[in-house]
């Protein structure tokens, strides 16, 4: 049926397993997280002081959606600065998951 050349057939090949690859690292990405964190490291090294930070940096988190961003700024210009980090558990959108990652992106002084 086809009549492939050694040349196509081995492309063919070499087309294959780098799908079957791709398909291998994409699960292994969902099952494992430590995978994930080695493929698309955290770019943020240090802690953002959560009185400071504006807007654009708060959406550039990796934790955070532009809607719970936008959340976090209104409730800081409404009460103030945060005294603690568990000021964030008033916000609507931040659960116990949500504020164990957030814990470790942000700090007040």
């Amino acid at each position: 049926m086809f009549y492939l050349t050694p040349e196509e057939r081995k492309v063919t090949l070499f087309l294959l397993s780098l799908a079957f690859c791709g398909l291998i690292l994409s699960n292994l990405i969902k099952v494992n997280g430590r995978v994930f964190r080695v493929i698309y490291p955290q770019i943020q090294l240090a802690k953002l002081d959560l009185n400071k930070v504006n807007l654009d940096e708060l959406v550039r988190t990796r934790s955070i959606p532009a809607g719970l961003a936008q959340r976090i700024i209104e409730y800081r210009n409404l009460h103030r600065e945060f005294s603690n980090l568990e000021e964030l558990k008033d916000i609507r959108g931040i659960g116990k998951q949500r504020f164990e990652k957030l814990k470790e992106v942000f700090f007040v002084e």
